[in-house]
C-alpha cells in the first residue's frame, strides 16, 4: 500500500485485496495487515451477543480476520493447521459439550469429519469463500446427522457495494447447480434402478 492506494499485479490479486478490504483490513507489499474499518467486527459482536452465550461457529477467510476477532472478541478456539490429534480433539469435546462460546475456523481446514453438530446450531461467515466445497463442507460440519436442533442458522456478514455481494451471489448460483446436478443424476438412477 503506497500513500494509501491499494496495489496489486494481477486482476486475482485486486479481487483478493478488494475482499481484504471489504472485512476491514488488507496486507501491504511486505505481509503487514493495514486496518481500514471495523464495521464487520462490530456485527459480528452485536450477533454473537444476540445469541445470548450459545455456541457459534465463526468462518474467517484471512489470518488478519482471525486475529482481528481474536483481538475483538477475547481469547476464542481455533480450529486451523499444525493443531496436535489431542488438541484438535480437547476443542471438538469442548465445543460439543457446549463448553466454548465462539470457535473460529477457516473453511479449508475444516472440511470432512469433524463432528461439531452437538451443541451448535449458529454459523456465522465472518468472511466469504469463493470456494463452494469449503462453503458447503463448513456448513455441513454443523447441519449434519446428530445434529440435536431442528434448525440451523447461517449468518452471512457482507459488506453491501463491495465484492462479497458478487461472492454470494456466485455461491448461490453454484449451490443451485449443484443441486440440479444432484436431482438429475437422482432421477437418472431411480429409472436405471426401475428398467425406464
Amino acid at each position: 500500500m503506497e500513500q494509501g492506494i491499494i496495489v496489486a499485479s494481477t486482476a486475482a490479486v485486486a479481487g483478493v485485496k478488494c475482499r481484504q478490504a471489504a472485512n476491514g483490513a488488507v496486507y501491504d507489499q511486505s505481509g503487514k495487515a493495514i486496518p481500514l474499518h471495523d464495521a464487520k467486527l462490530e456485527a459480528l459482536a452485536d450477533l454473537v451477543e444476540e445469541l445470548s452465550g450459545s455456541p457459534v461457529l465463526v468462518l474467517y477467510e484471512f489470518d488478519h480476520d482471525r486475529e482481528r476477532i481474536q483481538k475483538s472478541l477475547g481469547a476464542c478456539e481455533v480450529l486451523g493447521g499444525g493443531l496436535s490429534p489431542a488438541r484438535l480433539d480437547s476443542i471438538i469435546k469442548r465445543f460439543n459439550a457446549g463448553n466454548i462460546p465462539v470457535l473460529l475456523g477457516h473453511p479449508a481446514s475444516m472440511g470432512h469429519g469433524l463432528n461439531l453438530q452437538r451443541s451448535c446450531r449458529h454459523i456465522i461467515w465472518f468472511g466469504i469463500t469463493w470456494n463452494f466445497e469449503h462453503y458447503d463442507q463448513a456448513i455441513a460440519r454443523i447441519y449434519r446427522q446428530g445434529q440435536e436442533s431442528d434448525r440451523v442458522f447461517v449468518y452471512l456478514i457482507i459488506a453491501t457495494e463491495t465484492l462479497d455481494e458478487k461472492v454470494v451471489k456466485v455461491l448461490v448460483q453454484k449451490d443451485r447447480t449443484q443441486s440440479d446436478l444432484n436431482e438429475a443424476l437422482s432421477v437418472c438412477g431411480n429409472e436405471a434402478i426401475s428398467g425406464t
